[in-house]
């Protein structure tokens, strides 16, 4: 990495923003495993999944009046895409943002919730920032790229982006000028307070090998503080379980902040099979290596609670395929004592903390890899108490779908993705127990992104709430 030092301003409603940064190189148990027994077969038959109006699945203008709407969860708010246009779900009711073919792709709410920030664009490479009360766009970063994250409170409103391994920050307002951060940046993560970001250089192949990955931090200027502050926390070995280390994800904080998690990346073609779960303490004294993962950022969530101390779900196993040798994990940091909660026969994907203590995981049975996605067996919810030890199944899907990608909203509500890989409809229950009867809330999405059954939703669907519980 190279020495780098920027001060600019940025206008935006009269405003002018100051900022000098810098970056310095060197320094069921098995109850779920077993087969629905008749009634619940019977169950299945009977929970007819609406068929999407119009084409290509999607529904007519007027469907989103006749979609059913969970008591209680008017409230519930969240940006789809829908062919090629982004949409919002709000009180009840569908709106469209942008105009339809446009490419939209990876919306995210800012954590006030009044922008939008999203792709768009043949290469999804422009970045378009939506206020959503008005519905007027613009283009913050023509080649800004997919990898950009909202700031947390302390510096509101600003969107920090990744292009060609150059951070930059821009903020919400048409107008605002783009702010050049650092260079030679692997990944990076706002600091939960958005006083600055944590970050991972990119390793250099050097005649003698990589460059070692160094993670530090990078403060935002303040009134009370020096112009230029910068702080390495650690630096990874350039070999973890016999892989080389050229690269990190982006970092996750525990519920007490005195962990982070992150993957240590080889080169690409073994990180689609192999990585390094590994959790760094907040001081950069400890660092732990935690098992071998496929290269899947929502694999791995801190629980949002701290009372039983600092936990962390993720979903171990070596191999692209997730049709084989995944199991849900969990392990309290820094004991590092893992206890898998996928029964014999079935691998776990994509899961969600429900409450302090449940976890809730899009679970299917186990098999060979098949080049035919209709002979790709199709996953259900079910739900694990970690204390008690128990499993519940929560979703029954009809014949030819699964359930996807839950997430826990407020007030013990979830939502996931139901789909037949062709067809993508969003659901809402008020509760888990209420989930088998649960309605469709938004009819007729875009297909996420597929990767050997590693389905990843965030492309196309994002409640609102889950800025608020991301760290």
């Amino acid at each position: 990495m190279k020495v780098r030092r920027y001060l600019h301003s940025m206008t935006g409603r009269g405003r002018k923003l100051g900022l000098a940064l810098t970056l310095i190189t060197g320094a069921a148990g098995l109850g779920w495993g077993l087969l629905p027994d008749p009634a619940a077969a019977t169950q299945r038959s009977t929970l007819a999944m609406p068929q999407p109006d119009g084409v290509s699945g999607y529904p007519s203008a007027d469907a989103s009046a006749m979609q059913a709407r969970p008591a209680g969860m008017e409230r519930t708010e969240a940006a789809f895409v829908r062919g090629g246009a982004l949409w919002v779900k709000e009180r009840g009711k569908e709106r469209q943002l942008t105009p339809n073919g446009g490419y939209a792709r990876n919306p995210a709410w800012s954590p006030d919730g009044r922008w939008i920030a999203y792709n768009a664009g043949q290469e999804q490479r422009q970045i378009w920032i939506v206020d959503v009360g008005t519905g007027k766009s613009h283009l913050a970063a023509p080649e800004g790229g997919s990898e950009f994250q909202w700031s947390p409170s302390l510096a509101k409103d600003r969107l920090a982006y990744l292009q060609e391994q150059e951070l930059h920050s821009v903020g919400a307002e048409e107008g605002d000028e783009s702010v050049d951060v650092a260079g030679e940046i692997g990944n990076f993560s706002w600091l939960p307070d958005g006083s600055g970001y944590l970050i991972s250089s990119a390793a250099q192949l050097l005649p003698d090998g990589w460059t070692p990955v160094r993670i530090s931090r990078i403060m935002l200027a303040t009134e009370a503080s020096d112009p230029v502050q910068e702080e390495q926390l650690y630096v990874l070995p350039k070999q973890i379980n016999d892989l080389i280390v050229v690269g990190t994800s982006t970092f996750k904080w525990s519920a007490t902040g005195a962990w982070i998690a992150f993957l240590a990346t080889p080169t690409a073609s073994l990180s689609a099979d192999s990585n390094t779960l590994c959790v760094l303490s907040l001081d950069g004294k400890s660092f732990l290596p935690v098992t071998q993962m496929a290269r899947d950022e929502q694999w791995f969530q801190w629980s949002r609670h701290s009372s039983e101390g600092d936990r962390l779900a993720y979903i171990d196993g070596i191999g692209r395929e997730a049709s084989s040798n995944k199991r849900l994990t969990v392990t309290p940091v820094p004991a590092l004592q893992p206890k898998a909660y996928t029964p014999s026969g079935f691998v776990d994907q994509n899961f969600a903390w429900y409450g302090e203590d449940s976890i809730l995981v899009s679970r299917a049975a186990e098999g060979a890899w098949s080049g035919d996605p209709g002979k790709r067996p199709r996953p259900s919810l079910v739900k694990i108490n970690l204390s008690r030890a128990t499993q519940d199944m929560v979703t029954i899907s009809p014949e030819g779908w699964g359930d996807f990608s839950p997430v826990s909203l407020s007030g013990g509500a979830i939502g996931w993705v139901r789909s037949d890989r062709t067809v993508s409809n969003v659901m809402l229950a008020k509760s888990a127990k209420h989930a088998k009867k649960a309605p469709v809330w938004i009819q007729g999405i875009d297909l996420g992104d597929n990767f050997y059954e590693q389905w990843n939703w965030l492309p196309v669907l994002r409640f609102k709430e889950e800025n608020k519980a991301a760290k």
